[in-house]
């Protein structure tokens, strides 16, 4: 990936995850975190290499497909993308239900996942919107 001014972010990376894995991407600020997200999310294109995601090469990736692709990876990013109409449970929701899991599936799994990060209480409650000055 190559930003203005010359800066190349990426280089030489390689690394595999295996289905089921769950990985943290940890790194100093202007490691290159969200740039590999965005490049495995296909929100950016690649510009040299390969970004190969279940034997895929996203450089090949027809736009039509690209909507299934990312449904098929679960990332948070910083800024957490959060539906600001949506409670909290809701949010959690909505990737299982665009996954087509059954109404009753989504709820256990929300109330698991809240439950497991103490959270429970909070699954009526609405995300507050960002601030901007």
């Amino acid at each position: 990936m190559r930003y203005p001014k010359g800066l190349d972010a990426l280089t030489n990376v390689n690394f595999e995850i295996n289905k089921g894995e769950m990985v943290f991407l940890t790194g100093h600020s202007g490691a290159g975190k969200s740039t590999l997200l965005r490049l495995i999310l296909a929100l950016e294109p690649c510009f040299a290499g390969e970004v190969i995601i279940n034997g895929a090469n996203l450089g090949r990736l027809p736009r039509s497909r690209v909507p299934f692709h990312r449904r098929q990876i679960g990332a948070v990013f910083q800024d957490h993308q959060l539906l600001f109409g949506r409670n909290v449970g809701a949010n959690l929701a909505l990737p299982l239900e665009i996954a087509e899991f059954p109404p009753a599936e989504v709820r256990r799994r929300v109330r698991a996942a809240l439950d497991k990060v103490g959270l429970i209480s909070k699954e009526k409650m609405l995300p507050r919107a960002p601030v901007w000055w």
